[in-house]
């Protein structure tokens, strides 16, 4: 069975009238992608050694209050998230955002260059920041 005909096999349940089958597949669609996404999430970051180096701190900005989907027990809920500050750094030459505790965003000034400790994904060369300014 080719993967077009996977994809598509709770659509021709739902065409078929069997919407029950329909949404059950779509249902385990769902887990199954999630449980792949968190495999992956673990899978790049375990066993990485992390490294020191330095972060150069370019902006230090506000984000507005907003509302967002977070993840709870049961199901994802709507949040309301406070305005808060972040930094946008640059680490080996790659740009990201970090949000560090409120006592070390006070002491953080841009563009200044801070110690750093962090992980580099082994998959997607994603940064994930371990230690921020203190070491």
């Amino acid at each position: 069975m080719s993967m077009q005909h996977i994809a598509s096999l709770p659509f021709a349940f739902a065409s078929s009238g069997y919407f029950g089958a329909a949404g059950t597949l779509f249902f385990y669609a769902l887990v199954a992608a999630g449980l792949v996404t968190t495999l992956f999430k673990i899978a790049n970051f375990a066993g990485v050694g992390t490294q020191t180096g330095t972060a150069s701190v370019m902006t230090k900005r506000v984000v507005p209050a907003h509302w967002a989907w977070r993840p709870t027990g049961q199901s994802p809920i709507g949040a309301y998230i406070e305005e808060h500050e972040i930094l946008d750094l640059i680490i080996k030459d790659r740009k990201l955002t970090y949000r560090p505790i409120p006592w070390i965003m006070e002491r953080t000034t841009a563009n200044t260059t801070e110690p750093i400790q962090f992980k580099v994904g082994r998959f997607n060369g994603a940064i994930q920041v371990t230690k921020f300014k203190y070491l």
